[in-house]
């Protein structure tokens, strides 16, 4: 079988593919927005599992299965020595940025079909049912992952970024 370190780096590989696809589709505007976002919901799922391969005990078979978890690791990782440290003496400013980011990484995880298609049907994957209209998500705004308008969208995207950033520079 294979060490949770082969797993953890090779979601890292996929993971950073999918964000670097990601920040290319985002600012593309020959491209809908559903394809940028579900690269963005794939990017944060692995990142999130690479580094719970690596930094937890969690079985391998729940990381394996599971679509959600990247708002779990995301408070984790604003809560880590390093990101604290950064914040010293700013301790508001802190809170402010893991609130925000965490309501981003949140309505990020409902992008996948998974989650909770009957509450929640939108997904960035998958066209669905809206009363007796289907709707692809092509043709959908998702105004709830739009990062210009959405308190700490920006941010979380910088966050995003430095949590990749760490992850290549422990490897």
């Amino acid at each position: 079988m294979p060490s949770r370190t082969a797993w953890a780096d090779a979601y890292y590989r996929q993971a950073r593919s999918d964000w670097r696809l990601f920040e290319e589709l985002r600012v593309r505007k020959d491209v809908e927005r559903a394809h940028a976002l579900h690269y963005l919901q794939m990017a944060t799922e692995k990142l999130a599992k690479a580094y719970r391969f690596r930094d937890t005990r969690t079985k391998e078979e729940d990381l394996l299965s599971s679509h959600v978890g990247f708002e779990r690791f995301l408070r984790l990782f604003l809560g880590s020595a390093d990101v604290v440290r950064r914040y010293a003496g700013r301790n508001a400013q802190l809170l402010r940025v893991r609130r925000e980011c965490c309501h981003v990484a949140r309505a990020v995880e409902t992008l996948t079909p998974s989650v909770d298609p009957e509450a929640s049907p939108v997904n960035a994957e998958y066209p669905w049912a809206d009363g007796e209209r289907v709707v692809a998500p092509v043709d959908h705004t998702f105004s709830q992952v739009d990062f210009s308008k959405l308190p700490g969208g920006r941010l979380f995207l910088t966050v995003v970024s430095a949590a990749f950033e760490e992850y290549g520079g422990r490897s």
